[in-house]
Order: C-alpha cells, then sequence, then structure tokens
C-alpha cells in the first residue's frame, strides 16, 4: 500500500508542477507579464499551498483513513482542473471592467488582480497543500516504532520532489510542445483522477487484509524506515527558533530562485526551453538533498549543529554559485567546442551549464527540510500538524521572498549584491544554531566567520561576458571559429524588474540589450526602427488630414517612437515593460530619437502590451497600432504572435485603422516564417507584407479591416512633408517609389506562399516552442534570405493595387520611377516589367536613360556592354596600354620599385589576355603600401580583376577609395562603371544606381546601349 501511494504521490508531483505552469501561463495572458501581475499569481498559488499544508496538519489528527483523504483531495483537484479554463475565461472580461473602475489606482487594480485570482486558484492550491501533511502521519505512523520523523517526510517531499522533475521535463519538453495547453491540462488532470481511483481501490483492498496483519511488504518498509538514533527533544525556543529559520530560509531559496532563472536566461536564453531547463535543474537538486540528507540527518546526536551546519553549506554553495556563473559564458563556449552545433547538443550544453551552477546550492537547500522535520516534530501523534504548520511558515517565507525578489532585490540591490546577500543570510543562519548556548562549542563558528567574510572579497563578475548573448549560437560560433572574444565598452548595465538592461558601444555603434539580447541599436537597425513607426502612418487613408490617436508596443532605443513624431500625430500611448529601457532609450539614444519623452503629445505606460490593449477596452480607439516587441522566441514576448493577441490588437482599432507588426526573417526556420504570416492574415486578411530595407532580414507587415491601396498620390503627399521626408530618407526611403519596391507580398499571395502552415494560438503556441529550436539551429536556414530577395521569388505583383498613377506624360513617369526605385532596390525582374509598360505607354526616347541604366547594370550580359578602362584599340580592347604605367614613389622600399615594375607588366598582360583570377596570384604578397605606390590606375586594374573574377565584396573595397579624388574619377569612367557593377553584384543596389547614373552621366552619348527588355525579362 504505502509503495503504491508514494507512486501516485510521486504522480500527483508531475502533474502539480503541469498545473502550476499552465495556470501560471494562462492568468499573465490575461494580467500580464509584470512584476506585480506575477507576483499576484505566484503569491495566491503559494497562499493556496501554505493554507492547504496548515488545513492538511489539523484534519490529519481528526481523520482515520488518510490515504482515503488524499485520494479525495487528488480527486478534487483533477476534478477542479478541468473547470479552470470555463473559469479562466471570465477573467479577460473582469479585468477590462476593473482596469475602466480602478486605471488611475494601481493599489485597487492589484487587489481586483488578487481577489480574482484568489477565486480562481485557492481552491485547488489549498487542496495541493493538504497531501504532505497527510500522507506524512500516514508513513510515519506506519514506519515501525524506530521511525524517524526527518527521515520519513524527507523521502516523501523527495519523491514528490521528483515528481515534480518528471512533470517539468514531459510538460516543456512533450505535452505542451505537442498537444498545447488544453490537452496537457485534461491528461494533468485525468492523471490526478486515475490515481485517486487507485488510492481509494487500494484503500479498500487494504481494510479487507487489514485483519491478516501485516504484509512481508509493509514488514519490509518498516525495517528500512527504522534508525539506530534517537535525536535528543529539543526545547520550546530552539523549536521556535527553527521554525523562524525554515520560514527565512524558504524566503531566501524563493530569492535565489528568481535571481538564477534571471542570470542563467542571460547566459542560456530567455526562451521556454531555457527556463524548463533552470527549473529541471533546481527540482533535481531539491529532490537529490532530500533524499541524500534525509537520512543522514537521523544519524546525528545534535541535530541543531547539523541544521546548522547544513544552513552554512547552503552559503557556501550559494557563493560557490555566484562564482560559477561568471565562468558559465566561457564554460559554454569551451563544451561548444567539444561538441557540435545540432540544436539537441545545445539544449543538453546548457542544461549543463544549469546543473553546474544550481546543483550544489539546491542539494543544500534540499537537506533543510528533513532535518528541521527532525527537530520540531512532537512525536507521532503531532506529525501531520508539526509538519503542516512548518511547511505552511516555509511556504509563506516563499511568498515574501518572491515579492521582495521582484520589487526589492532585483531593482534596488541587483544580481551580483542579491545572490551574495542569499548567501549572507544562509551563513547568518547556520552561525545562530552553531552558537546556541547548549550546543556548545564556539570553535565550530570559524569556518561560519570565514564565510562570512568571504561573501564580501567574491570579486565581481564580467558583466560584458556575461550579457555577451553566447545563447544566439551564431554569436557563439563566430567567436570559437576566429578564436577571439572582442570586447565592447559597457555604457550601461542596470538589473530591472522584467529584464536586465544594458548599453554597450562598438565604435560608433550603440546597441541596448535586454538579458543578454540586442533589441535596439543606432547603427543597422535604424531603418527597421523609423520604417515599423512610419509606415502604418503612409498607408492610413485620413492620417493626414487628421491628428491620428496612436499605439506602439515598446520603447526600445525610442527610434520607432521618436520616428513617429514626426508625422502630424495627435497623440501616441507607448506601452513598455521594463522602466530601465525608456531611462536607457532616453540617455543613450537621444542623438538619434528625437527625445521622445519630451514630446507633449507621447505618454509612456509602464505595462504588459498585451494586457494594456485587452485591458483598454473603453478607452478612445486607435487609427494606428504598432506592435515592436523582441523576438517570438522569448518567452512572454510569444504571446504578442498569436492570433488570440492580434485579435485584441484588432477590436482596439477604429474601422479604418492600420495595425502595423514587425517580425523576424533570421533565426527562423521557413515553415515557422509562414506560420507567423498565416496567423497574422486570418486576423487581417488585407496584409501587405514589406522589407523594412534592401535584403533585410525584418519584416514588416501592414494590415487593415479593409482593403488597402497602393495610392501613389497619397504617399507622395507625405513626401511633400519636409520633416516627415527627412525621416524617412532617415529610414532608407527618399520618395513613394522606394516604399512600394521593398514589398515582399500582397493580399492575395498571402494564401499560397502560407499554404499548409498551421495557426499559431494562445493555446497550440506553436512559435513559442519552435522558434527557440530554430534559434539553436539557425545555421540551416541561412540561405533562405537568399531565395527571398533572389530572382526567383515569384511573389510582390503589386500592379493591380497601384492607384492614381496619372495619365500619359505622368503615367510614363511613374512607370519609369518605378522601374528606377525597383532596379536600385534589387527588384530586376519589376524594373524590367515596368520599364517595358513605360516603353509601351510612351516613346522609346522618354525611357531611354532608365533603358540604358538597367542595360548597364544587367550582370547577365558583361561581355556585350563592358567597359574599357581607356581607349580600345584593335589589339587593346580592354584598354590596358592606354592607363598611366606602375610606378614607385620615394617612399618605396630597396627593391620594391622593381617588383612593383616587374609584377605590374605580368599583370597587365595576364589581364590582356583574360586570365584575370590568374593574375591575381601575383598579388598574394603584395602589401597595401607597395598597390599605393603603385598608382590609383593599378588600384582600378586590380579592382577590375576582382570584378571579373566575381569577388564583387574585395573589387568594392579595393574601387570605392578611388572615389575620394574626383578628378579621378572624371578621367577614368570605368572607375564608376565597374564600381556600380561591382556593388550591384554585392547587393548594394542603392550605391550601384548612383554611381552608374554618374557614370552615363560622364559618358553621355557614350554609355552602353541594348534593346529593351521584353515584358517580364
Amino acid at each position: 500500500m504505502r509503495a503504491a501511494i508514494l507512486a501516485c504521490f510521486l504522480l500527483s508531483g508531475a502533474s502539480s508542477l503541469v498545473f502550476e505552469t499552465l495556470w501560471t501561463r494562462d492568468l499573465t495572458l490575461v494580467f500580464g507579464a509584470t512584476i506585480p501581475a506575477i507576483s499576484t499569481v505566484l503569491g495566491v498559488f503559494m497562499a493556496g499551498l501554505a493554507l492547504g499544508s496548515a488545513l492538511g496538519g489539523r484534519l490529519s489528527k481528526r481523520l482515520s483513513d488518510l490515504p482515503r483523504a488524499y485520494a479525495i483531495a487528488e480527486a478534487a483537484i483533477g476534478g477542479y482542473a478541468l473547470l479552470v479554463p470555463t473559469l479562466l475565461g471570465f477573467l479577460p472580461t473582469l479585468h477590462a471592467r476593473a482596469h475602466v473602475l480602478f486605471h488611475s489606482s494601481p493599489v485597487l487594480l492589484s487587489v481586483t488582480r488578487l481577489v480574482a485570482t484568489a477565486l480562481v486558484l485557492l481552491p485547488p492550491t489549498t487542496l495541493m497543500g493538504t497531501t504532505l501533511p497527510l500522507l506524512s502521519r500516514y508513513f510515519v505512523e506506519r514506519a515501525g516504532p524506530n521511525a524517524q520523523v526527518g527521515r520519513s517526510v524527507g523521502a516523501l517531499y523527495a519523491w514528490n520532489t521528483l515528481g515534480a522533475v518528471i512533470g517539468t521535463f514531459v510538460g516543456g519538453f512533450a505535452l505542451l510542445p505537442s498537444v498545447g495547453k488544453h490537452a496537457t491540462n485534461i491528461t494533468a488532470a485525468m492523471t490526478n483522477l486515475l490515481l485517486a481511483g487507485l488510492v481509494l481501490a487500494l484503500g479498500r483492498r487494504a481494510r479487507r487484509t487489514s485483519a491478516q496483519g501485516p504484509t512481508l511488504a509493509e514488514q519490509a518498509d518498516a525495517l528500512l524506515d527504522r534508525a539506530p538514533v534517537e535525536a535528543p527533544p529539543v526545547s520550546p525556543r530552539v523549536r521556535t527558533l527553527v521554525l523562524g529559520a525554515f520560514a527565512t530560509s524558504g524566503a531566501t531559496a524563493m530569492v535565489c530562485q528568481v535571481l538564477w532563472n534571471r542570470a542563467l536566461a542571460i547566459v542560456i536564453g530567455s526562451s521556454v526551453y531555457s527556463f524548463t531547463l533552470i527549473l529541471l535543474a533546481f527540482l533535481v537538486g531539491l529532490a537529490s538533498g532530500a533524499a541524500i540528507l534525509g537520512p543522514l540527518t537521523t544519524r546525528s546526536r545534535q541535530p541543531v549543529v547539523w541544521l546548522g551546519a547544513v544552513h552554512l553549506a547552503v552559503g557556501a554553495a550559494v557563493l560557490a554559485s555566484y562564482e560559477i556563473i561568471d565562468k558559465l559564458p566561457a564554460t559554454f563556449l569551451a563544451l561548444l567546442r567539444g561538441g557540435t552545433f545540432s540544436v539537441e547538443g545545445v539544449i543538453m550544453c546548457q542544461f549543463v551549464l544549469a546543473l553546474l551552477a544550481l546543483l550544489l546550492p539546491t542539494l543544500a537547500m534540499g537537506g533543510v527540510l528533513p532535518v528541521t522535520m527532525s527537530l520540531v516534530s512532537r512525536g507521532k501523534d503531532d506529525v501531520g500538524g508539526d509538519v503542516g504548520q512548518a511547511y505552511a511558515l516555509n511556504t509563506v517565507g516563499a511568498i515574501v521572498g518572491s515579492v521582495a525578489a521582484g520589487f526589492v532585490v532585483l531593482p534596488l540591490v541587483g544580481l551580483e549584491l542579491g545572490l551574495r546577500g542569499c548567501a549572507l543570510v544562509s551563513i547568518v543562519l547556520g552561525l545562530v544554531f552553531v552558537l546556541l548556548p547548549e550546543q556548545g562549542r564556539v570553535r565550530r563558528a570559524l569556518p561560519a566567520v570565514a564565510l562570512l567574510l568571504l561573501v564580501f572579497v567574491v570579486p565581481g563578475w564580467n558583466l560584458l561576458r556575461f550579457t555577451a548573448g553566447l545563447f544566439r549560437v551564431s554569436i557563439a560560433r563566430q567567436i570559437i571559429e576566429v578564436n577571439h572574444w572582442a570586447m565592447p565598452q559597457l555604457e550601461y548595465y542596470k538589473d530591472g524588474t522584467a529584464t536586465t538592461v544594458s548599453v554597450e558601444k562598438w565604435a560608433r555603434t550603440v546597441a541596448l540589450k535586454n538579458n543578454g539580447k540586442v533589441d535596439a541599436s543606432n547603427g543597422d537597425d535604424m531603418a527597421t526602427q523609423i520604417m515599423v513607426g512610419l509606415m502604418p502612418f503612409l498607408f492610413h487613408p485620413t492620417a493626414l488630414d487628421k491628428p491620428p490617436r496612436a499605439a506602439v508596443i515598446g520603447f526600445g532605443s525610442g527610434v520607432t517612437i521618436g520616428a513617429v513624431t514626426q508625422f502630424p500625430i495627435g497623440s501616441a500611448d507607448v506601452i513598455e515593460l521594463e522602466p530601465n529601457v525608456v531611462k536607457a532609450g532616453t540617455r543613450f539614444f537621444g542623438s538619434v530619437n528625437h527625445d521622445p519623452e519630451s514630446d507633449p503629445r507621447v505618454h509612456v505606460v509602464i505595462d504588459d502590451g498585451r494586457s494594456f490593449l485587452a485591458a483598454g477596452r473603453n478607452d478612445p480607439l486607435y487609427d494606428v497600432i504598432v506592435s515592436e516587441p523582441s523576438n517570438p522566441w522569448i518567452s512572454g514576448v510569444s504571446n504578442l504572435f498569436t492570433v488570440d493577441y492580434w485579435k485584441i490588437a484588432r477590436s482596439r482599432l477604429k474601422d479604418d485603422g492600420v495595425f502595423c507588426q514587425w517580425a523576424q526573417l533570421y533565426e527562423m526556420s521557413p515553415r515557422n516564417v509562414k506560420i507567423l504570416l498565416r496567423s497574422f492574415s486570418s486576423v487581417f486578411p488585407y496584409t501587405y507584407t514589406f522589407a523594412a530595407e534592401d535584403l533585410s532580414s525584418d519584416v514588416i507587415m501592414i494590415a487593415s479591416n479593409h482593403p488597402l491601396e497602393l495610392d501613389l498620390a497619397h504617399l507622395r503627399l507625405a513626401f511633400a512633408n519636409q520633416k516627415l521626408a527627412a525621416e524617412l530618407k532617415r529610414g532608407g526611403v527618399a520618395s513613394a517609389e522606394d516604399l512600394v519596391a521593398y514589398l515582399l507580398l500582397v493580399p492575395e499571395e498571402m494564401p499560397a506562399f502560407t499554404a499548409g502552415a498551421p495557426i499559431n494560438t494562445d493555446d497550440n503556441a506553436l512559435i513559442e516552442y519552435a522558434a527557440p529550436r530554430d534559434l539553436l539551429g539557425t545555421f540551416h536556414y541561412d540561405p533562405y534570405l537568399a531565395r527571398v530577395y533572389g530572382t526567383d521569388w515569384p511573389y510582390g505583383r503589386f500592379e493591380k493595387h497601384l492607384v492614381n498613377l496619372g495619365r500619359g506624360r505622368e503615367l510614363v513617369e511613374s512607370e519609369l520611377k518605378l522601374s528606377h526605385a525597383l532596379l536600385a532596390h534589387g527588384r530586376r525582374i519589376q524594373s524590367a516589367r515596368f520599364l517595358a509598360k513605360a516603353v509601351a505607354d510612351g516613346t522609346p526616347a522618354a525611357a531611354a536613360h532608365t533603358q540604358a541604366l538597367y542595360d548597364a547594370l544587367d550582370m547577365r550580359k558583361t561581355s556585350e556592354f563592358e567597359e574599357p578602362l581607356a581607349q580600345p584599340t584593335d589589339g587593346d580592347p580592354l584598354g590596358v596600354d592606354s592607363l598611366e604605367p606602375a610606378h614607385a614613389g620615394k617612399s618605396a622600399k630597396p627593391g620594391e620599385a622593381e617588383r612593383i615594375a616587374h609584377d605590374a607588366a605580368e599583370l597587365t598582360r595576364r589581364a590582356r589576355a583574360g586570365a584575370y583570377a590568374h593574375g591575381l596570384l601575383l598579388l598574394r604578397d603584395w602589401s597595401e603600401s607597395m598597390v599605393a605606390e603603385a598608382g590609383p590606375d593599378f588600384s582600378l586594374l586590380v579592382g577590375v580583376l576582382l570584378y571579373k573574377s566575381a569577388l564583387y565584396t574585395e573589387a568594392v573595397d579595393r574601387l570605392k577609395p578611388l572615389l575620394a579624388d574626383d578628378a579621378y574619377a572624371r578621367r577614368r569612367p570605368a572607375l564608376l562603371y565597374y564600381l556600380a557593377r561591382a556593388e550591384y553584384g554585392d547587393a548594394i543596389y542603392d550605391a550601384a544606381v548612383r554611381n552608374m547614373e554618374r557614370y552615363l552621366a560622364l559618358r553621355g552619348s557614350q554609355a552602353p546601349a541594348a534593346a529593351p527588355p521584353a515584358r517580364g525579362d
């Protein structure tokens, strides 16, 4: 019977952990991922456990059939769990109503959340809390006359915690990713119901056989649980002190767990898998500690000193964990060097890191409960009440710790000092028990005093390595391949309530990070940050006539909301989860973000974006909503990429409103990109998908409740506003035609592109569980961008959506501008179509310039339109002989002049023979100073050879510096020609078009010519 109940207790530990995960997730979807909301949910959950523990302790004295009471509790938990989804369905309406009534009073709003959460969670969590004290008395009573309470309760606790380990693993890696929340909840509920039925059935069988005396199995259990040493009783004063220490250790353990969660999330990432791995490591340590240290407590004749030693061990292990965390980034690189970059290999490395950091301290923490119970127990008759009282106090301490961690320790003390403080508290607790007068000797305190001093002298962390973001395997792999870890300059670091915010500076580039992940910068991210803010306003039908009301989800660097302020808006709400992001964005990005916080039209709200939109159902609707969260692989952020969120956002839009959503193409599999786009378009069927800039790995989705037209006349009005046009140009868009050229998908193409992709919902959380695996296996998806921007991309045919192109000559000009813009953004096929339209609608002469530009940049026709280096002759088609001979000036080293002259002559010969790549072999040992001594014509020739060898990046690097001498560029137009072609081959489209246009202007009528391209060429 006991073995069967132990097995059931293990399963109930698994199901309870699954319930905690599910219900916490559901409630944060309603109340948001803010620290007050999460603390409310966790506080109520633990309050229920504490209440149930105290209640179970009292009931254990009155009930005769404890297994039956336990089975009824488990059955009630399972039955109630089936009702929880229905009960949770009422909370969004309740929360929205409370927001209307108490939006100006955070205290009343928090009280409302507390009451609502308590109504849902207190019944099942109270029942969960009763199980340990009920089973504790049952097991101690049947363990034999010499059984020790600490050992029996420790074994029960270890067994139940082992079940939580199983629940964490199965729930996080199997059930939730494969069947979703609803089916997982049903599975866990049915588990409870089945094990309750099993216990009841076994109880009936046991009652029928009880008259026959104990079975062999029961006798064996009793023998195993006997302990040779009886612990002496402790005084009431010591017992009270032990209970107080148990409550304090509960608070300390919870603070540690919160801090470890944050620290390890910065090292191994903030994905749902990362947090599952961290929880696994934590629970494995607790279960092992209770199982290993529990039996040892019964062998000590001085259990109070033993308790002091355990608390000292906790403090020492927390200090060791503090030191280990600082070494984890380097350890991660070492593990990756010795293993593989497979998804499973990286996950295993991350779990090893979590174990390295947490195993020692959690082992020691797991030993606190059994030794505490051996001291506070007043006998077998009171064991249920003693366990209930102790566990309730410990859980109350955990509630205090969870609140303190989020509201005091992280924002005011920080990770480093917080962990040191936890170690200090544990060491002080140990010191108290070691120095109790009735326990004896001062010399026992010497190790504790040494540990106490160590807390204040351990060195601080290397914060740059700590926040390096190695969970992005591409970064780790690059460091390993180059065998060099370059360090930027740390400008800012702050452990906030929601995330740890840091700002790093690399030369002129400043980057803002959340938990080690770059979320904004003044470098490559600028175009995306600006255009995601402005695009929806450009497409709004009346925004230029009537100042719109806007909402922006995410502050970041402030560049997006700053771009929005350059539009004639009425007001804008900016919703940001972490206050330190706003502080960092304002302080370090003021030179690029227009200081939006000082704009009276901007209102910054510290809240969860989804919760804010859902709660404001009775507020005025928005004309424009911009959703620019971080990446969807991040736990919590993934809630802003489901159809449920987008339905909430749509409900907050006016009928003619426009919604804008940022999404990523990088570090995502093509399938998951399609899942995101299909999910979005299922809510907003009228969706345009734009690239944020040329070859961008970011996309911007513009959507509305009604069809949107590509109205060129309307778009051009925006560029007539000088302030707005300047901001658009900063985002890489100089004209309405440039904007259209970024189109990747039009509304009617979305079903074909996303065919077969499922919908991402709150229930199935497909992206939350799939995207982290994409992040770890990112190298498999690198070629995908080449397809999106390749010539065989079959989408983006936007012609039928264009309106107001004009008539007659104006129509031809519009078509030529579109052709030019498309060419300047690498869209050759679309450019050819509009060029052909212009020829058909006008005259070839009108299209001559665009035609020449198109032909000159046609990389498929290199031989036909080749530009000579100088005036060619019959014997010198490349014009090599007409170049100025290579020379060496006074600065040439001895012997270099002869080498330069010899190699230059040989290079010229090979170039004339067409042996371009073979000619480059001569330059392998040349220094940059030798190339400079050889003169600009020689550099031009080398650049051409690099271009001819399809080494476009190297050709650009060689030729571009020659543009600094404008007179030389005028004398050698070939420089512009070859540089432009190399730039186009290197996908630097805009610069290529500018340089080729300058070349055409210099050459005039001598520009290359060709037949007009056919439609669709």
